[in-house]
């Protein structure tokens, strides 16, 4: 037996959540018609729409690509290598910062001190 494709839950498609997936023609703002689409990589996508105003007439192509990842996947496909969120200045600094051995760590095993009674 082959493997079984995970169910749509609909909670992240453009119908589901009331959004359009669609683009606007930029020459005369008409929410275009997607019309087709192919995927040239498995992070990359061919998207061909179609303006919805008859008297403009416009087509062209956009693309949609995979910039990063906010949280890895718990099942990767090893075929593919993706990047992951660029660290911000902050989270930089914070990794950069030296660590003082008096200060305990929020999640630290240590016993609390105890209290003078």
């Amino acid at each position: 037996m082959g493997a079984h494709p995970l169910p749509d839950l609909g909670h992240n498609s453009a119908a589901a959540s009331g959004r359009s997936d669609r683009l606007r023609c930029p020459h005369c703002n008409t929410v275009g018609q997607r019309r087709t689409s192919r995927e040239v990589t498995p992070t990359h996508r061919d998207i061909y729409y179609q303006c919805a105003n008859l008297f403009c007439g416009h087509s062209w192509k956009a693309s949609e690509t995979y910039d990063y990842g906010i949280a890895p996947s718990a099942i990767p496909n090893p075929r593919v290598t993706l990047p992951m969120r660029p660290v911000s200045r902050q989270d930089a600094i914070e990794i950069m910062r030296p660590r003082d051995d008096v200060q305990p760590e929020l999640f630290d095993s240590a016993a609390p001190p105890e209290l003078p009674g």
